[in-house]
């Protein structure tokens, strides 16, 4: 059965921790995609939004309080895009909610525990995140379809010029081998097109996701791409909410990048990425996930921040879209990937932000 839930990240800070415990009991009694941070210090409010993904900042206090407007200008000064609920003690006359959005809130709500108020602050908060979501949706689609543009216009006129003038010269001597040549030259268009095409179509964001068992579909995956004598080892036993499509072709080049650059012998390992507790806070947990790494030559350290980028390969026969599609699939799931060296001194990409839904049988 088909499974998606979007969960909304809160950081509440409320000048006493019992208050903001409370507030946090009753808005996830409310609405179960709510998980709530409280805090009862600005300064610890400040730590947390530095340090840890989050979706919405609500400050309950006066106007005056540490808890109200000075944090609420502080949170927006570092967090311009970040929705901010500001919850008022005072009444919620005309000056206090225009002193409110002046300070940088995006919304304005009374908030008390085990009131009939609460449904109208999750609706806020809800409303605000899936706003903040959407406008960082639709900037991310423009910068993709820039992208994608550059990326036809640049990567097809060579193979096509190349083509045409083969042709020409064909035409005009009758060689064959300048029809060899143009021929060559429009595999590579079609090979261009091809992984434009899947480019435009990982971005998007699946409409459900599925349990998926990642060793299985690793093994799959493995024996869709030409790897010669490599060797996969996998070392998982979870399961994974993914478009289970959109996760074949991430793995699918992955491997095909690590045996391009590790050559036939090289030996890859998938496995998984438990969560860890961190040791700045307690309760705080590192994002799990999977890795997949080899025992390649690996990627220096000042092109690991352009691997993904478009049209970016270092293979002459590549078409610089394999790891770009991985960076889209990972990205429309809501994941984050990134590159770093091996134990083995390969290449590691370590896919995170992944939710499990416990090992498999």
């Amino acid at each position: 059965m088909s499974t998606r839930k979007s969960s909304i990240a809160v950081v509440l800070a409320a000048g006493t921790l019992d208050r903001a415990a409370q507030l946090k009991d009753s808005l996830e009694r409310a609405d179960d995609r709510f998980s709530v941070e409280p805090v009862a210090e600005a300064d610890t409010a400040s730590e947390v939004l530095r340090d840890s993904p989050v979706d919405c900042f609500v400050a309950v206090g006066n106007s005056g309080d540490p808890t109200g407007l000075p944090v609420v200008s502080t949170a927006r000064e570092r967090h311009p895009a970040l929705p901010i609920v500001f919850c008022p003690d005072e009444p919620l006359d005309a000056p206090a909610v225009s002193a409110a959005f002046d300070a940088g809130a995006t919304d304005v709500a009374r908030a008390c525990p085990d009131s009939d108020r609460t449904p109208v602050l999750v609706h806020r908060i809800s409303t605000a995140v899936a706003s903040a979501r959407a406008v960082a949706e639709a900037e991310r689609q423009r910068d993709r379809f820039e992208e994608f543009v550059q990326g036809v216009s640049h990567d097809l006129r060579s193979p096509l010029n190349v083509a045409q003038g083969r042709l020409a010269m064909a035409q005009a001597e009758g060689g064959v081998e300048h029809v060899d040549d143009a021929a060559s030259a429009v595999d590579r268009t079609l090979e261009l097109l091809s992984d434009l095409l899947t480019l435009a179509e990982q971005g998007e964001k699946p409409e459900d996701l599925d349990p998926v068992e990642l060793a299985a579909l690793a093994e799959e995956c493995w024996a869709n791409v030409a790897t010669g004598d490599a060797t996969l080892v996998v070392d998982s036993n979870e399961r994974i909410l993914a478009d289970d499509g959109r996760l074949k072709r991430l793995l699918e080049n992955l491997f095909r990048n690590a045996v391009e650059h590790g050559g036939d012998d090289v030996t890859v390992v998938v496995g998984d990425i438990s969560p860890m507790y961190t040791a700045t806070r307690a309760g705080a947990v590192l994002p799990s996930g999977f890795f997949v790494a080899d025992d390649g030559p690996g990627i220096p350290p000042d092109e690991r921040d352009r691997v993904f980028e478009v049209g970016y390969t270092t293979d002459p026969d590549g078409t610089g879209f394999g790891l770009n599609i991985v960076s889209e699939v990972a990205r429309a799931h809501g994941w984050e990937v990134a590159v770093s060296k091996g134990s083995r001194g390969g290449a590691r990409f370590d896919v995170t932000g992944v939710e499990t839904i416990g090992e498999r049988g």
